[in-house]
């Protein structure tokens, strides 16, 4: 595959592009059919309404990846380094973000069904409004953690090394270590309304 064949309306089928260099980019409604990309480089890349099923994308770096309302289902990242992952109002089944650094991961307002992030450093991981059902963060960081609003079940996060939570009471219905219970203590009593003294 040709980087130039990411063009709007695109169909694309068991394709691979390697070490395509994509500049900045922005095409609409393209499908992606069992796909891979690896070791690409991009600037500030948006695909809204992306259908990718089965795809995959291997040792690449992109400024921006912006996929406002896509539908992803069974793929994965791997190994990738991007500035912004920007999923908002997204369908996200069955995929694996593993041994990759994202600075801002923002899946605002989507579903995510089975969603696995392995090995992974995310600066900054937001979740508002966010419906979640089976989700597991296995080792690797979180920076920051944005809950808010969101709607939670099955949400593990007692593997990871989690730093800040803004709104920790967003987190009912996720699963915790008893280290990151103690470590959020205050803040949940703050939410709480609690006095705290010595």
């Amino acid at each position: 595959m040709r980087s130039d064949e990411l063009v709007s309306g695109a169909v694309l089928e068991q394709r691979h592009l390697d070490g395509g260099v994509l500049g900045d980019l922005e095409v609409h409604d393209v499908e992606l059919l069992e796909c891979m990309f690896s070791d690409c480089q991009g600037g500030e890349c948006r695909l809204p309404n992306l259908r990718a099923t089965g795809s995959t994308m291997l040792g690449s770096s992109f400024a921006t990846l912006a996929i406002p309302g896509a539908m992803v289902f069974s793929g994965r990242l791997e190994g990738v380094r991007i500035g912004a992952l920007l999923l908002d109002g997204a369908d996200v089944s069955v995929h694996r973000i593993v041994a990759s650094r994202i600075d801002v991961l923002s899946l605002r307002n989507a579903k995510v069904r089975r969603l696995e992030i392995i090995d992974s450093r995310i600066g900054l991981l937001d979740l508002s409004g966010t419906k979640i059902r089976e989700v597991t963060v296995t080792g690797g960081s979180i920076g920051e953690l944005v809950p808010s609003r969101g709607d939670v079940q099955d949400f593990d996060l007692s593997r990871t090394d989690l730093g800040t939570v803004i709104d920790p009471g967003g987190l009912r219905g996720a699963t915790l270590s008893v280290s990151q219970a103690m470590q959020l203590g205050p803040e949940l009593a703050r939410h709480l309304g609690a006095t705290l003294v010595d």
